[in-house]
């Protein structure tokens, strides 16, 4: 029955009328025992055809129909006619078994029970759309379990980490204890050395639960092996984030119960959280972190200690005075590097481990309402 309804849609319409009419009004017994639809009394065969039949798009949406589907049936009615039987439903585009079954389901519920389904479809609270902010994901048990985590910024020559501690509780912020930046080199390197210094760097970056880098650019193939535009990536760059992240994942205890080690942050997602993207470029974070530097907040001098009163603080950092100091001796270019390479470790905390309704918010691609007036996370802890 389904290969001869397909075949049915390749006809010109006068010929499905043509048979549309040959089928009698009122089904046989055996007709009803064929039919690939269920089987349906004469009363309520008279009440679906008299919908299909009588029924403006905008009454057939009343119903558990889309609207493409209540277009398609309402030019198919008008260039062949009205329906003579259920099972002419099946020679409209877009009808098969499964959602005409749906359909005339609808059709003969009664019309309390189906307003009351609406009612409830209208007051059922939607859940907030975000799309994945990591790969591969981390599922609740390892992201309750997760402490500490350091974010590295990969670049052609030089390498940069931030290491950030998880607060405790609610009342607790979030510390920053590891901030280095490491030149590798500033010209292209045979790739056994590269691995060497690869290998050297990452005994330098600090133990912790996790480790995070941004998802690298991937290579576009090209028709033509000469063109520039065959690979946008930088040759070296890419070996630098190959190396450094074998090496990350040889530090996963297989005997731990830990799924994984190692998290790849979707591209621009650090920027947009902290409103660093302008069009497709970014722009300096520096200012972002003297801003956090800046702010001083001492929770042993606040009266209130109730947990409204300290909310949102576990999502913001303290500097220690020595890393403060060391950040504003480097080269403008280096505080750049390591400002990338904290913010996409804060970035993670905010969205993955600690899952913050603001910051989701901010990255969220049609966010309905802002929770806070402010969602540039400029707020900080130094001590």
């Amino acid at each position: 029955m389904l290969y001869y309804s397909r075949a049915l849609w390749s006809l010109p319409g006068k010929h499905i009328r043509h048979l549309s009419t040959r089928v009698t009004p009122v089904a046989t017994a055996n007709d009803q025992a064929n039919s690939l639809l269920p089987a349906y009394t004469d009363e309520e065969r008279v009440k679906i055809l008299q919908t299909l039949n009588d029924s403006s798009i905008d009454q057939m949406l009343s119903y558990d129909i889309t609207k493409g589907r209540a277009s398609k049936l309402h030019n198919w009615r008008t260039r062949n006619g009205p329906l003579r039987d259920v099972n002419d439903i099946l020679y409209v585009e877009g009808f098969g078994l499964k959602v005409a079954t749906k359909f005339f389901k609808s059709l003969l519920e009664p019309e309390s029970i189906r307003r009351s389904s609406e009612e409830y479809a209208v007051q059922k609270p939607k859940s907030t759309r975000t799309a994945p902010f990591i790969t591969p994901g981390m599922d609740e048990g390892q992201r309750v379990r997760t402490t500490s985590s350091v974010g590295v910024r990969i670049g052609v020559t030089s390498v940069s980490w931030a290491r950030i501690e998880i607060g405790k509780n609610d009342n607790d912020p979030c510390l920053l204890t590891h901030w280095q930046h490491h030149e590798l080199n500033d010209k292209k390197l045979h790739l056994a050395e590269l691995a060497r210094r690869c290998l050297y760097v990452t005994h330098q970056i600090p133990q912790a639960d996790c480790y995070v880098l941004e998802n690298p650019q991937m290579a576009q193939a090209s028709s033509k092996p000469g063109s520039i535009d065959q690979q946008n990536v930088n040759i070296q760059k890419s070996q630098v984030t190959a190396i450094m992240s074998y090496a990350l994942l040889s530090r996963f205890d297989p005997d731990e119960t830990k799924c994984n080690n190692l998290y790849y942050m979707r591209r621009f997602l650090t920027a947009r959280l902290f409103n660093h993207l302008v069009g497709t470029e970014r722009v300096s974070s520096e200012d972002t972190i003297l801003s956090m530097m800046r702010t001083h907040y001492n929770m042993e001098d606040q009266t209130d200690t109730t947990p409204q009163a300290h909310a949102g603080i576990r999502n913001l950092v303290q500097f220690p005075a020595d890393l403060r100091n060391m950040f504003s001796q480097l080269e403008r270019y280096q505080r750049e590097l390591l400002g990338q390479a904290f913010l996409l470790n804060l970035a993670f905390a905010r969205l993955v481990l600690l899952q913050d309704p603001l910051s989701i918010s901010t990255v969220s691609r049609s966010p309905k309402t802002s929770l806070l007036s402010s969602a540039d996370g400029c707020e900080a802890i130094v001590t």
